[in-house]
């Protein structure tokens, strides 16, 4: 009796997978495909010796039903693709490129399998990157499934604290951004520099009014930051190519960048105060 077809899907989140990380991930894939292949091509061998073919005749050639392969699409948008037997030439773009996008495809028909992994660095979308295992035979399912999360438990986690600290994070930027405001506005009256009448019409009223204003201001390069520090902790990171760990480095530096151009501006706001 043919059994019923079954379906696992498994979602990939706030991983970072390094060069090593991604070869593991090919390899655990091959194999995985290979061992349902090599079922279905027995499967067919009966079959076809059933329906009157010799033994002897009945080869891999018409035994095997499947269609798999290796793609990756680099930074500058050039696209690679493999077929398992390149998995040397395949390691030699993550060593040189820098990837952003992984998809690994494997499809066979006699046992109705379908092995399915894309990775997409920097996934804006909720399932843009994902596992996805069918077919027949529900043990190599569920083996499959078992090896990945496996597998990706030994993969190093993506910072979420810009992600689960959103308000907090929009909150005080908006209120140093207020503050430095405030003060360099306050400086430009007490000194009398020239300056639009309306501003100092405005901190004429009261204090809520002037507050709505400046959270309006502050809004819009809030919000700007707060993406742009989205972008350096992306949902899925693939740290490949030479230059992998200078992109660490970067990091790193922009962070520091963006607490001196927040932090030391609003600090300074209050020296100009006292003068």
């Amino acid at each position: 009796m043919k059994e019923l077809k079954q379906k696992r899907e498994l979602l990939i989140e706030n991983k970072i997978f390094s060069k090593s990380d991604l070869k593991s991930l090919i390899k655990i894939f091959i194999n995985q495909s290979i061992e349902i292949l090599e079922k279905s091509k027995q499967i067919k061998r009966q079959n076809l010796i059933q329906e009157g073919w010799q033994e002897k005749n009945s080869t891999d050639q018409h035994s095997d039903t499947s269609h798999s392969g290796i793609e990756f699409t680099a930074s500058d948008k050039l696209k690679y693709s493999f077929s398992f037997k390149e998995i040397s030439e395949a390691n030699k773009i993550i060593d040189t490129k820098q990837i952003v996008e992984v998809e690994l495809y494997f499809i066979e028909n006699v046992l109705n399998s379908k092995f399915q992994i894309k990775l997409r660095h920097a996934g804006a979308f909720s399932g843009s990157s994902y596992a996805l295992v069918e077919g027949e035979d529900n043990d190599w399912i569920t083996d499959t499934i078992k090896l990945l999360k496996n597998f990706l438990l030994t993969c190093k986690d993506q910072s979420s604290f810009i992600k689960k600290n959103k308000i907090l994070i929009i909150g005080v930027t908006i209120l140093f951004i207020i503050v430095f405001l405030h003060n360099v506005i306050v400086f430009f009256i007490r000194t009398r520099v020239i300056f639009p009448k309306i501003v100092g019409n405005m901190f004429s009223e009261s204090i809520i009014y002037v507050i709505m204003v400046l959270i309006l201001v502050s809004a819009t390069p809030t919000i700007l930051i707060y993406r742009w520090l989205n972008m350096l902790f992306p949902e899925i990171e693939i740290q490949t190519g030479v230059n992998c760990d200078q992109e660490k480095n970067d990091r790193r530096n922009k962070l520091l960048l963006l607490v001196v151009l927040i932090i030391i501006p609003t600090i300074l706001s209050f020296f100009l105060l006292r003068h």
